[in-house]
């Protein structure tokens, strides 16, 4: 199995581009990371990717990606790709903190973060999952970019703050095989209108609900004729 994965990495990002999120309609502001600067191999080193390289919104005052290998992976076939817009993992695991610094405050924040699958099977998402330091999470989603998966999360922070700090990545145990595509923070004065496919779904499921208990009223009637 080992072996087949780097194939299938590299198959199936052949025409990897640039990811493009899905912004939710009411963001104040977002940063993203495209690229990626700072690899190694060996446990418990540390580095920055620099700051965003995309931003909109004009209360951003500075930005950082980190990452930090907690389980050794191989290189050759890990550490960067594609000229280097991907970082894969391969048989390790990696942390990542996101961070930024606002002139104006915010009440709310969503973490994204975009992986690439193989051989055309959607990634799992990471086993630990964002998290901003005394922030409430409030809800999560993923949705299909068409080359990667981007999973994202929602929180309030409770009280307006400028400063953001949030973290993810993988288990201590390692074995990721994870190809980490990019990352982006969102900030709102108000929750976060849901993602497009989450809020489709949730229409759907609630139509669904509606249609059962349309059907249910139908026949309970039915049965008293």
């Amino acid at each position: 199995m080992k072996a087949t994965i780097p194939f299938l990495l590299l198959s199936a990002a052949s025409l990897h581009g640039a990811t493009v999120f899905r912004p939710a309609p009411n963001a104040l502001a977002s940063t993203s990371w495209d690229t990626f600067i700072f690899e190694t191999p060996v446990v418990g080193d540390s580095g920055t990717h620099g700051s965003a390289q995309a931003i909109s919104g004009a209360f951003i005052s500075t930005s950082d990606l980190s990452s930090e290998t907690i389980a050794a992976y191989d290189r050759p076939p890990g550490g960067f790709n594609f000229n280097p817009d991907t970082y894969y993992f391969h048989n390790g695991g990696g942390a990542w903190t996101v961070s930024a610094a606002l002139t104006s405050g915010v009440e709310f924040v969503r973490v994204s973060y975009a992986l690439l699958g193989f051989g055309g099977s959607a990634p799992e998402a990471f086993a630990e999952g964002p998290e901003i330091p005394g922030a409430t999470s409030i809800n999560s989603g993923s949705y299909s970019t068409g080359t990667s998966q981007v999973f994202f999360s929602d929180f309030n922070v409770a009280t307006s703050t400028t400063e953001i700090t949030a973290t993810f990545g993988d288990s201590a145990i390692g074995q990721s095989f994870r190809s980490i595509d990019a990352v982006q923070l969102e900030f709102f004065s108000a929750v976060p209108v849901p993602e497009p496919s989450s809020l489709l779904m949730g229409v759907m499921v609630v139509g669904f609900f509606a249609l059962r208990r349309k059907r249910a009223s139908a026949n309970s009637r039915s049965i008293y004729r």
